[in-house]
């Protein structure tokens, strides 16, 4: 007997208590963060690999960042973050056929299909000369679909690729404001997220308004919550209010290879997951699309990784060219070992190009690191609200089924987590670890044969 897995994007809901801006806010033992991690078990789907009686799900991605608020002073606080844990594939499988900003997919049936309702779309190529190439889907119709750009330079038929949504304010933070960020009436006085525009060098601030319970962008009376965090960009959260919170964030690992598009200018981009990650691993220096290496700092790029579950920055880096001298430099530091050393695998990098516009190749891999990272402290904030995660189960098993939590932080030594119940309506509850923490998840079935 075969059991397929269809896992959605991991939701995260939260019942807040009362808060006001400069609050925090409080909860009940019985009003508990909720992060849903959305499960099926769809018969149509590809067989999942077997082993004696048991199966198992895909692993899915989760971590916490604990994010400072404001000082006494009034200085407000940024904090990074990466969006590495994707919104599950619409599409994976071959293009068949190219023409201008319009291709043709293999096996997709009706593309149209494809679009996501509320979140607009992207394409992911996977091999081939582009490799890493990214581009907004603008339109998707009954026999095609049409992106952004022109596609010649980068896909050719039988090229690999994906379709996903882009995640949203309202799929990161809900559309209630889930993790209590501080809200007011006006941008300036609230928390901000802020997502940079590398294009026009402009900042696009978002807040949630307080009397009309939304999110909106500064200066717009509109609801902002459909508003794109692109892929491969990042964003910073602004904090004013005062006290920790902690962030959720979980979906799909995104580990595929990236095109960065950088603009001179300034950039915050999300990696690919890169469990053996370090500087001189993630980022090309020769070949196709490398970073622009110079004979001193000011006249290469800048490269700083800001570490979310630790809040520390990495760098700034900058490659080295001079005759008989090359290498990776740490700004500053003569012969630092910094950039060998592994980086945190959800790490944000904020890019500075001293150059023109072009793509830099970032690479992910869910390989071990060959230096093992020392383990986060758990580091629980007094008064910690406790996180809850679920399986809800689409299909009815015999009562033999066993289900099993099993859980990793390196894809490669699983173990069972804690212990599970079974709601009337048919959800595998769970609870998730105190404090800043970053593990895959995956539903181990078992069944008596």
């Amino acid at each position: 007997m075969n059991f397929s897995p269809n896992l959605d994007l991991v939701s995260v809901s939260v019942t807040p208590g009362e808060t006001s801006a400069g609050s925090t806010a409080t909860m009940s033992s019985t009003s508990r963060c909720l992060v849903r991690l959305i499960g099926g078990l769809l018969a149509t789907c590809a067989p999942l690999a077997l082993a004696a009686q048991h199966a198992y799900t895909s692993p899915r991605g989760w971590y916490t960042v604990k994010v400072p608020g404001g000082t006494v002073a009034g200085t407000p606080a940024r904090t990074y973050l990466g969006i590495q844990l994707l919104p599950d594939a619409r599409y994976g499988g071959l293009v068949s056929g190219v023409s201008g900003k319009t291709l043709t997919l293999s096996n997709a049936g009706n593309p149209s299909q494809l679009a996501d309702p509320e979140r607009k779309c992207y394409l992911h190529v996977l091999d081939g000369n582009g490799q890493g190439f990214v581009t907004d889907i603008d339109e998707f119709r009954t026999s095609d679909i049409v992106c952004a750009d022109e596609l010649g330079p980068w896909i050719q038929p039988n090229t690999r690729v994906l379709i996903r949504p882009h995640s949203n304010l309202s799929n990161l933070f809900g559309t209630n404001n889930r993790f209590g960020l501080g809200a007011d009436t006006d941008a300036g006085a609230a928390d901000n997220v802020v997502i940079w525009d590398p294009a026009t060098q402009l900042e696009k601030v978002y807040y949630f308004h307080s009397t009309r319970a939304r999110w909106e962008e500064k200066d717009i009376e509109a609801d902002a919550g459909t508003a794109s965090i692109r892929f491969p960009h990042g964003l910073y959260l602004v904090r004013r209010t005062s006290g920790t919170l902690r962030i959720a964030l979980s979906g799909e690992i995104g580990s595929d290879s990236v095109l960065l598009p950088v603009h001179s200018g300034a950039h915050v981009f999300s990696l690919p997951v890169n469990l053996a990650g370090s500087l001189d691993q993630i980022v090309r220096t020769v070949g196709d699309f490398p970073v622009l290496s110079g004979p001193n700092a000011n006249r290469a790029d800048i490269l700083t990784f800001e570490e979310p579950t630790t809040g520390l920055q990495r760098g700034p880096f900058y490659h080295l060219a001079r005759p008989n001298d090359s290498g990776w430099r740490q700004v500053g530091v003569d012969g630092s070992t910094a950039p060998i050393q592994p980086l945190d695998f959800l790490s944000t990098l904020i890019y500075r190009r001293n150059g023109n516009a072009g793509h830099v190749f970032a690479q992910g891999s869910l390989n071990p690191p060959a230096v093992p990272r020392p383990p986060l402290p758990p580091d629980p904030e007094p008064g910690e609200l406790p996180l809850t995660a679920e399986f809800p189960l689409r299909q009815q098993f015999p009562s033999s089924v066993i289900y099993t939590v099993e859980v990793s932080t390196d894809l490669q030594t699983w173990s069972t987590h804690a212990i599970t119940s079974m709601t009337p309506d048919r959800r595998l509850i769970f609870d998730l670890p105190s404090g800043q923490r970053r593990a895959f998840y995956r539903l181990k079935i078992s069944m008596d044969f």
